[in-house]
């Protein structure tokens, strides 16, 4: 199924972001013949895929990505991304901070797998635990979620594993709800069919999926700020947030849960080409593109870069950084 998912945002998007490329026959690149560099990012409905193709734009009009054309792949998100980076089907990935700690320790959803040894290129934007739900559900708390059809996002997903911390934190089992997986862009007409209660969210904000159909028949659910605490206690790379007030027109500020989202890649890829995706991706054309493409683009910055991280940096991003002054000598990790 996740192999499915990557070949067929592969094919979508390897026509879009050829398109705005001179010079490059799209028969060609879909037929195999150019070589492609490939980011795994998420669903449709999410914040990755953008800024994923963002990404691949930038280092395709440049020529960074070592001759290959790069472009972004949907994916299952930060879990499938890892598995997809074991088996070689991509190259650089979009990837929860927390998803990264345990593929590195070999825990949670990775436990008796064998992952990848992956190294960061950047920090880029911290991504909040959204869940919203219908009024009239009657859902006011982590707690109330028991018996009701909420959508923990799809299997392989950052999400799936960030909620199941959290229910367990409220001493919620996953099978106390009416569990079903779905990718967000799959949930909205579930809702406003009534034939889900929720649907649950780790994201940029203000999320695509969330901002479509939010209206005053909908409301997020808090993450208490004394739980988010011993969430974080636990786990260290899960942090107290909040999503701002407004973030979705007429919703006040929500107490959740955030973590950073990471450019990450194999610990095997040549030093000097992570070094050139480093640089290209703090270029002021990626940047514009990166605006362009999410209002989360604005987060991305190079002062940031290296926040929340929970893997060491490639050699190639360490050479960029010490060069610019931004990692002291010795430091492969703040």
């Amino acid at each position: 199924m996740c192999s499915r998912w990557f070949k067929w945002g592969m094919v979508v998007w390897v026509w879009i972001v050829l398109a705005g490329i001179s010079g490059i026959p799209v028969r060609s690149a879909i037929s195999g013949e150019m070589p492609l560099f490939r980011i795994g990012t998420g669903g449709l409905m999410g914040v990755y895929y953008p800024i994923g193709r963002a990404l691949g734009m930038g280092f395709s009009s440049t020529g960074t990505a070592d001759g290959r054309v790069a472009v972004a792949q949907t994916s299952g998100g930060s879990v499938a991304n890892v598995r997809a980076l074991a088996k070689k089907e991509i190259e650089a990935a979009l990837v929860q901070a927390d998803v990264a700690f345990r593929a590195l320790k070999g825990t949670g959803p990775f436990s008796g797998e064998k992952t990848p040894s992956l190294q960061a290129i950047a920090s880029l934007y911290p991504e909040r635990l959204q869940m919203m739900v219908r009024k009239d559900a009657g859902i006011h708390g982590v707690r109330d979620m028991k018996n009701k059809t909420v959508s923990l996002d799809e299997s392989g997903s950052g999400t799936l594993a960030v909620m199941r911390i959290v229910l367990d934190a409220y001493g919620l089992r996953e099978t106390d709800l009416n569990p079903v997986y779905l990718k967000p862009e799959f949930t909205i007409e579930s809702l406003a069919q009534r034939r889900l209660d929720g649907i649950s969210l780790m994201s940029g904000t203000p999320a695509p999926a969330i901002a479509q159909i939010m209206s005053p028949q909908f409301s997020l659910v808090p993450v208490d700020p004394e739980i988010a605490a011993t969430i974080h206690q636990r786990h260290p790379y899960l942090l107290p947030g909040v999503i701002p007030a407004d973030t979705y027109p007429g919703v006040p500020e929500i107490p959740t849960l955030e973590v950073y989202a990471l450019l990450v890649v194999r610990e095997d890829v040549d030093e000097a080409l992570v070094y050139e995706l480093t640089k290209t991706l703090w270029n002021a054309e990626t940047q514009r593109l990166l605006q362009a493409a999410h209002p989360l683009g604005h987060a991305i910055t190079m002062q940031s870069a290296l926040h929340g991280l929970t893997l060491a940096l490639h050699p190639g991003a360490v050479q960029f950084y010490r060069q610019h002054h931004a990692l002291p000598e010795g430091d492969a990790i703040p």
